[in-house]
């Protein structure tokens, strides 16, 4: 239940940006290795090579899908949880010894064991008494890079992002290779049902590091709008031009209700009204970042004017994920950036009257549509740490335990929790209560997880309105060309690149700065490591054509 990427795709300017990974090349979930450290990429690290050792996809198909979404490129729908689920796990993976986990997490953090009867019943489930290290997403990296140094991460942990992180990985983590590798997977069969995109994020020199957990077109980010408050108002959920989208907001905007139009900052969609790329495009044998298109001054200056019109919420700046969602779900912020992914936890904010719709971008001069830039093929990757060799069985056993995929009752348990304390069954279907919101948030998704299914029964029609926008969105969708490649100057120089060309972009959009500035913003990005970093990565991109 998430509705942004995690530490390894942030989108500049706090969410609402370029992609700070992707723009950067830098990921949670990077394949690829560069050369000692020193920038370019070792030839085993080729798309052949990859081949090599990438596990065998066997598809899960315990269940039929009611809305196939294959032919769409996104995930299933499902209108219904089978009466009679699964039970995908005969024996618990665990070996009875504690399970230390280091992850992030987007949501507030859970009641701790004692007090959390989901969390108590999970461990015994699993065999093993599992131990949370959860921190939130924006200061992951952080966490991580001190946790490398002191020799902390647990026997499970989430990648994130440091200098020489493939001389890292075969330091701390377990080479996954000998159990992994091609059919080895299927002594995994849950593994081997995610997707073979996703695997090449994990490996590096051609060894399996690492576990991905897919998303895909479902972590493609969108504008949500409450529906019951265009209704109300008479507002179409449409639009044709950013002339009607800064309307829209004009109209959404109620001071007296304290109500502004926009939750958060819509810079990303506003980027898509403008046919910005996501994060790079190949043009004249090179890569070329998105930084550095013509229209992002014009992308930029409209931002500014809805902030400047007071149609964006004050604290946009300074707010973190679950205020956005508080606005949205009681009304004073009713437009809100977010991906599909986190249509789950957007019911959660809202009453039972209250309506989701999604407003695809137009092009900004009328001319058409917009583009929606999709979402990676992973999100992130877990890795098992050397620490925790000599039980790699285990380890797998329990990650091949989370990504149960929908139909089985493990997911339904994972998902939803105890019957009567976690959720309560309503028109045959499991409903979260408050009460399993928050017990059930263990950030399990982000160890490991199956392929996505759109599945809500929070809200009647919310899977179909969910696949609907979706099957309209998604497959026009403009993917990023490197996503998940490496680049070993981003990963030493990304985070610092990033905060000083957020702070140029924060201050255009507060009025600080005039548009202008962005011009020589990207100019020193490049110099001081962007071009490397476009080098780096094209490298890759051309190995893997």
């Amino acid at each position: 239940m998430e509705d942004t990427p995690k530490f390894e795709s942030l989108p500049l300017s706090r969410r609402s940006l370029l992609s700070a990974g992707a723009a950067l090349g830098l990921s949670a979930a990077v394949p690829g290795c560069s050369n000692a450290g020193r920038g370019g990429t070792s030839g085993s690290n080729d798309s052949a090579a990859k081949a090599k050792v990438r596990p065998a996809y066997v598809r899960y198909d315990g269940v039929k899908a009611d809305l196939p979404g294959a032919r769409y490129g996104i995930p299933d729908g499902f209108l219904r949880y089978p009466a009679d689920p699964v039970q995908a796990i005969t024996e618990p993976p665990g070996d009875g010894k504690p399970i230390e986990v280091m992850t992030s997490t987007n949501t507030p953090i859970p009641p701790a064991v004692a007090q959390n009867a989901f969390w108590q019943q999970f461990n015994e489930r699993v065999g093993s008494p599992v131990q949370l290290n959860l921190t939130p997403s924006v200061s992951y990296d952080e966490k991580f890079a001190t946790s490398v140094a002191g020799g902390t991460l647990g026997d499970i942990f989430s990648i994130g992002n440091v200098p020489q992180k493939p001389q890292m990985l075969a330091a701390k983590a377990v080479d996954l290779t000998p159990h992994l590798a091609g059919d080895k997977i299927t002594k995994y069969p849950y593994l081997a049902n995610l997707p073979e995109t996703s695997w090449n994020a994990t490996i590096f020199d051609g060894k399996i590091y690492g576990i991905p957990i897919p998303r895909g077109a479902i972590s493609s980010e969108v504008l949500y709008a409450r529906k019951d408050i265009l209704d109300d108002q008479g507002l179409p959920a449409e639009l044709k031009s950013a002339d009607d989208f800064v309307r829209l907001c004009k109209a959404l905007t109620d001071k007296r209700k304290n109500r502004f139009a926009l939750a958060d900052l819509p810079t990303g969609y506003v980027r898509n009204m403008f046919g910005i790329p996501n994060s790079w495009k190949e043009a004249d044998g090179k890569l070329v970042s998105g930084f550095e298109h013509p229209a992002q001054e014009e992308a930029l200056a409209l931002v500014q004017q809805l902030w400047k019109s007071g149609y964006i919420h004050p604290d946009a700046f300074t707010s973190q994920n679950q205020d956005r969602k508080t606005r949205f779900g009681n009304g004073t912020g009713p437009l809100v950036q977010a991906t599909f992914s986190g249509w789950p936890t957007y019911l959660q904010t809202m009453d039972q009257d209250a309506e989701i719709a999604i407003i695809p971008p137009p092009a900004h001069d009328g001319s058409g549509v917009g583009h929606t830039w999709l979402g990676a093929p992973t999100l992130s990757v877990t890795a098992i740490s050397k620490a925790a060799e000599a039980r790699v069985e285990t380890m797998l056993a329990y990650l091949n335990y989370l990504a149960a995929p929908f139909g089985t009752s493990e997911y339904l348990f994972r998902k939803y929790g105890i019957k009567g304390i976690d959720h309560q069954v309503q028109d045959g279907d499991p409903v979260l209560t408050k009460k399993g919101f928050s017990e059930t948030q263990l950030a399990l998704q982000y160890q490991a997880d199956g392929p996505w299914a759109i599945f809500l029964p929070e809200r009647k029609g919310s899977t179909e309105s969910c696949f609907n926008a979706m099957k309209e969105i998604c497959p026009q969708a403009v993917a990023n060309p490197v996503d998940g490649m490496y680049s070993e100057t981003a990963s030493r120089k990304g985070g610092q690149l990033n905060r000083d060309i957020n702070a140029v972009s924060d201050d255009i959009i507060q009025g600080r700065a005039p548009v202008s500035a962005w011009g020589q913003a990207v100019k020193k990005w490049k110099s001081a490591g962007g071009d490397k970093i476009a080098e780096e990565l094209y490298a890759q991109y051309k190995t893997s054509r």
